[in-house]
């Protein structure tokens, strides 16, 4: 397809310096930003539209790669029943809480949903493209498309305000899938209002709505997990599924789980503050660990000796039922042996096997031990004896 590019350059003698790269590379190398946006949303069939007050905190993340800026997020819709929420990204850590759940990914645990899926987690997060530093980004690969035909107008009114426009429409085969309209200030070089049509003249239509309600410079209010952790105590104690470093679980609940149980159509589910019915090991091996087998048979040695009760949860990482079953042999009561338990495996943030996880009847980990060693029989007994009882 040819590059069909319209530009318009009817410039006052005043503002002839600017052109659409001049709010492009402001907004791209903006530092500590905050603003309010009201967001709005026209479904089709929809008689009004819904309505989001968002609050913006960005700040420049220098030599960051995956994102074009650490961020914070926090949104209230018009309408309660749609419920509140936040995301945010800090240094290879992103997060995000909407629903009563709360989801978290960490680049040094798992790499792969940052580079994954246009961008990754940290550049698809809800209204995200409503941050500055991300529309200098998509503008920026816009206006390098040969695809998207845009006209600049940098005087013109808006509601009564001068303002600079950049106004265009993303092609595909002779249809439009997308026009987008970017309103600025020619001062601050800053957004006014964006306004978006999604798959315009079809059923599927949508209309979009951003108005920047204030642009202002103040520091980011986040330091890292810890400050973002006292910003939101409650939905961090009550929603989080996982700390994603296992030596952090003693004193948390255990994460919801379901896996196959072996020997049975049926699946074990825990959800997360159920209490159990006994204190539990659960060791979390790898069906190709070496020493596997020996961790199962020490724990079993182990619960014969120690004075505590417990249950032994064996939960395979793999997916091989008959693998699992020959490597632990035969069931004792008291015992369940799990396949499939990589969820468990992720959300404790396990990453080397075996691992033990030492579990209340209240569900709370009281304990985690970390790799086999020849003396694995007294530890657990003495770990058992110290927390079950």
């Amino acid at each position: 397809m040819r590059t069909l590019l319209i530009l318009s350059f009817a410039i006052p003698f005043c503002l002839s310096a600017v052109t659409p790269r001049h709010y492009i590379d402001h907004l791209r190398h903006l530092h500590d930003y905050r603003g309010h946006v009201t967001y709005s949303v026209l479904l089709p069939q929809a008689e009004d539209p819904v309505t989001y007050d968002i609050t913006l905190n960005s700040t420049v993340a220098e030599g960051d790669t995956l994102a074009p800026c650490r961020y914070l997020i926090e949104w209230q819709p018009e309408r309660a029943e749609l419920g509140s929420g936040f995301a945010a990204y800090l240094d290879g850590g992103h997060y995000r809480y909407r629903g009563n759940r709360l989801q978290e990914y960490h680049m040094s645990w798992d790499s792969i949903p940052f580079i994954v899926g246009n961008g990754g987690v940290q550049c698809n997060a809800q209204f995200v493209d409503v941050l500055p530093q991300f529309m200098g980004r998509d503008l920026d690969r816009l206006v390098a498309d040969s695809n998207f035909v845009y006209t600049f107008t940098p005087d013109t009114l808006y509601n009564g305000r001068t303002v600079a426009v950049i106004e265009g429409k993303i092609m595909y085969d002779g249809y439009v899938s997308k026009e987008s309209t970017y309103i600025f200030d020619p001062v601050t070089l800053m957004p006014v209002a964006v306004e978006m049509e999604n798959n315009p003249g079809s059923i599927s239509e949508q209309s979009v709505t951003i108005c920047y309600n204030g642009n202002g410079s103040s520091p980011f209010p986040v330091n890292g997990e810890d400050s973002l952790i006292a910003m939101y105590p409650e939905v961090f104690e009550k929603y989080r599924e996982s700390n994603f470093r296992v030596e952090n679980l003693p004193g948390t609940q255990l994460p919801t789980f379901t896996s196959p149980m072996s020997g049975s159509d049926e699946r074990f589910v825990y959800h997360r503050g159920d209490p159990l019915d006994n204190p539990a090991v659960i060791l979390v091996v790898d069906d190709s660990g070496a020493n596997t087998a020996a961790a199962i048979e020490d724990t079993r040695r182990a619960a014969d000796m120690s004075p505590a009760q417990f249950d032994i949860i064996i939960a395979f990482v793999g997916v091989d039922p008959e693998l699992a079953a020959d490597k632990t042999g035969r069931l004792r009561d008291g015992e369940v042996l799990l396949t499939q338990a990589k969820s468990l495996a992720r959300d404790c943030g396990v990453t080397s096997y075996p691992t033990f996880l030492y579990v209340g009847r209240d569900g709370r980990v009281e304990d985690v031990t970390l790799g086999y060693n020849k003396n694995l029989v007294e530890l657990v007994i003495q770990t058992s004896t110290l927390h079950f009882r």
